[in-house]
């Protein structure tokens, strides 16, 4: 029996709720670690991005998915029947406007709490609200998705190959790694007073970017596939999205060997970053340092991903003319 709407999100709700709770522990609670276990009133800006990314990242792809749940007839939507979107509906709920005022109102909460002069309860309170208000926004933003999904219209491809979504992605993920790490500059472990080439500072940063890349590949372990069938059912992309992967002899080795061999140009590369630094006596901010450092993770990430994402969508395009066939046999619906 095909589940109605309303039973569906009941147990949706159940799986992303503590989903929400789990990342925002991860990401503020990696902040406050490298802040020294505390928060002061120029940590805003850095709290407010790193929510209102997280936020972007679990409503963007929202769309995608209710579409492959609507054309699939996976649930029963006669909830909306007669319901339509209007044209305010539709500019609050674009994720980037949404991301940006839930990031304006968190960090007008953050600055109360300051004035209150209870700022050893600010992460305890962060962890117990944010996830919060992250579902409940998702959640109005849900209806407006699933109506947009039935009067959708493209014009054209949204996303012409996968690399750029990948790059997409992967840039938000950087900056997301760029705000959670920023606070480290303070420490004393990554204090270029003994010189950038010394070897607390190289083997610090070496360790942060294992640390980072880690986490990365943690959260790449979602699936892609219902996604791409979604926008393929959008025609946000075609067949031709991904028709290869890049530098086959990457994917040949196991992941074991990969990873090994990552962390030796890592460390080696980190070396030469510091002493190009030392030698040019070039002075850099932190976060560039450590942007520069990471490159070779970023790129091992992007070729992990891109791979990963790959097979998803071949999956999904699996699924699509999978789909066609049975649609055209009627008589099993």
């Amino acid at each position: 029996m095909i589940p109605d709407y309303l039973k569906f999100i009941r147990v949706q709700g159940k799986k992303i709720l503590p989903f929400l709770f789990i990342v925002v522990f991860i990401m503020i609670g990696f902040y406050w670690k490298n802040n020294g276990y505390e928060f002061n009133k120029s940590d805003v800006y850095y709290l407010s991005g790193i929510v209102g990314i997280l936020l972007f990242s679990s409503i963007y792809e929202l769309k995608a998915f209710w579409a492959y749940k609507c054309v699939t007839k996976a649930i029963d939507f006669s909830f909306f029947s007669g319901k339509k979107l209007g044209r305010m509906e539709t500019s609050y709920s674009h994720p980037f406007v949404v991301s940006i005022l839930f990031a304006v109102v968190v960090g007008v909460i953050i600055q109360g709490f300051f004035f209150l002069h209870l700022p050893m309860y600010i992460l305890i309170s962060l962890l117990a609200i944010l996830p919060i208000f992250m579902y409940i926004v998702f959640r109005i933003l849900r209806n407006s998705y699933i109506k947009q999904v039935a009067t959708a219209a493209v014009d054209k491809m949204k996303y012409k190959h996968l690399y750029r979504y990948v790059f997409s992605s992967l840039s938000l993920g950087v900056i997301l790694n760029l705000l959670t790490v920023s606070p480290l500059k303070r420490e004393t472990d990554f204090s270029f007073l003994a010189g950038v080439f010394s070897a607390r500072v190289v083997v610090a940063m070496f360790i942060l970017c294992c640390i980072v890349l880690m986490m990365n590949l943690l959260f790449t372990r979602l699936s892609k596939r219902y996604i791409f069938l979604g926008r393929l059912f959008l025609k946000e992309i075609d067949f031709y999205f991904s028709v290869s992967l890049p530098w086959p002899a990457f994917y040949d080795k196991p992941f074991l060997v990969r990873i090994i061999l990552l962390l030796i140009i890592e460390f080696v590369w980190i070396i030469l970053v510091s002493m190009m630094l030392a030698w040019s006596g070039w002075q850099l901010w932190f976060e560039i340092y450590f942007l520069v450092c990471f490159l070779p993770c970023i790129g091992f990430n992007y070729l992990h991903i891109y791979a990963l994402w790959h097979r998803d969508f071949l999956m999904a395009c699996d699924m699509y003319f999978r789909w066609g066939t049975i649609e055209k046999q009627t008589h099993l619906w």
